[in-house]
């Protein structure tokens, strides 16, 4: 099965997705995105971290995805990824298939979000 077909059963009936590489230990710092976000992971891997929030308390989560693993991130969820080894190759699909206001966050155990 070539990226076409993958890509095609992640297709919203409007708008589109994200083909992303990210070369070996490629950072992505802390960030949230306005809309619910799908990462698939096509090849190699990442390290997600994101904020997990229980009333006033937070904690970062943090684990290793590799190839076939679907995220769900939904809207205004803290992380911030790093590639594998070996890179990564990943599909992000936003909700609605519109690329998504992001907004940065230097430290995120101290950051507000609007939810």
């Amino acid at each position: 099965m070539g990226v076409a077909d993958v890509a095609a059963r992640y297709l919203p009936e409007q708008g589109g997705i994200e083909l992303q590489r990210d070369q070996p230990a490629k950072v992505h710092a802390w960030h949230s995105h306005a809309v619910h976000e799908t990462l698939v992971v096509l090849d190699g891997s990442m390290v997600l971290e994101y904020v997990a929030a229980e009333g006033n308390e937070r904690t970062i989560t943090s684990g290793e995805v590799g190839s076939g693993a679907r995220i769900e991130l939904p809207a205004h969820t803290i992380h911030q990824s790093t590639a594998g080894e070996d890179g990564c190759i990943y599909f992000i699909i936003p909700e609605g298939g519109k690329a998504a206001v992001t907004t940065t966050y230097s430290d995120p155990m101290k950051a507000t979000v609007e939810a």
